[in-house]
């Protein structure tokens, strides 16, 4: 067990959610059923005419279906937060494994980040133990709804608002960043990079990036050996909107062979890889889409020519989004 382990430990329900949603549901309505039958008289004489029968069937249907929906919403909520929790755990147990011994071998990192990838997945499960707690403080609140503590309960998630929010990053200083350092002595590549980390999408891709740069050197793919001929803006546009395949083929510019077959293989071998490769695309179509609609033509094709954009070429077709 690591440290997330100890943190948050495995609940006794992780994986049986929705049995029990179902096992509470039956109940609840078998109950009421049976209050209700005999409420209305179905187990004796007939009742006696009531006034306000519509309103006591009302109030009947209200009770019925609303803790059911509780139970369920409920259920979903759980259920995210232990998918979360299982990718904090596999995030965690990464980290240990690098910090182990896992690095690549000297000469077979991307230049400038290779030091970084510890940092960036040990981020990410800060990240994540956080969802997990607001996640969890949502489940206690709506229990106290539930069991009348409450009546009034507004969640508010990360992760979702964040797609529709445009960068407001200075577009040199996130071109810079996309493509990181030069070397060492690249100052003004550096300061770039920390603005740009500061902005929550921008910040998110960099990261996932430094990571998938590393992954890819390891197979001795270095993107400053790529000089792909950069789509048309409108491409890049029809791909953000979610256009896919041969209209937008020439978006993955990288037709490498022996790159892609390896990238091929790492991905059918490696679960790190392949988990890695589909975060880093989310990641950057997020962006991509934010952004769109504000930059001009030159501005999103001086951000596919970046580093991070020619793996997003590279990582797309290997995936097979151009058909």
């Amino acid at each position: 067990m690591g440290p997330f382990d100890k943190l948050i430990p495995r609940s006794a329900l992780e994986g049986r959610e929705t049995g029990v949603a179902i096992v509470l549901t039956v109940i609840w309505v078998l109950l009421l059923v049976a209050y209700g039958a005999g409420y209305f008289g179905l187990f004796g004489d007939v009742a006696e005419p009531r006034d306000a029968a519509l309103l006591e069937v009302l109030f009947f249907l209200i009770v019925l279906i609303l803790p059911i929906a509780l139970v369920w919403l409920m259920t979903a909520m759980m259920k995210r937060s232990f998918e979360i929790q299982d990718e904090a755990r596999r995030l965690e147990r990464q980290v240990r494994d690098l910090q182990a011994g896992g690095r690549p071998q000297a000469g077979v990192s991307q230049p400038r980040i290779k030091d970084n990838r510890i940092e960036g997945l040990q981020e990410r499960v800060t990240e994540l133990t956080a969802h997990v707690k607001k996640l969890e403080s949502a489940i206690q609140s709506m229990r106290k709804v539930q069991a009348g503590e409450a009546t009034q309960s507004s969640f508010t998630f990360e992760g979702e608002e964040e797609e529709e929010t445009a960068s407001t990053l200075d577009w040199s200083d996130l071109i810079k960043a996309l493509d990181f350092p030069r070397d060492e002595k690249d100052s003004d590549g550096f300061r770039a990079l920390r603005t740009a980390k500061k902005d929550e999408n921008a910040g998110q891709l960099l990261r996932a990036a430094e990571d998938m740069l590393n992954l890819l050197a390891q197979e001795g793919i270095y993107m400053d050996d790529f000089r792909p001929k950069i789509a048309p803006a409108r491409d890049w546009r029809l791909f953000a909107q979610g256009q896919r395949g041969e209209p937008v083929a020439l978006v993955g510019a990288i037709l490498d062979e022996e790159a892609l077959e390896r990238v091929e293989a790492r991905n059918k071998r490696d679960q790190i890889f392949r988990d890695a490769a589909l975060y880093f695309l989310r990641r950057f179509d997020i962006l991509l889409r934010s952004l769109q609609d504000s930059a001009s033509d030159g501005q999103i094709q001086a951000l596919a020519d970046t580093r991070t954009g020619r793996a997003f070429m590279l990582l797309a077709r290997s995936a097979g989004m151009f058909g």
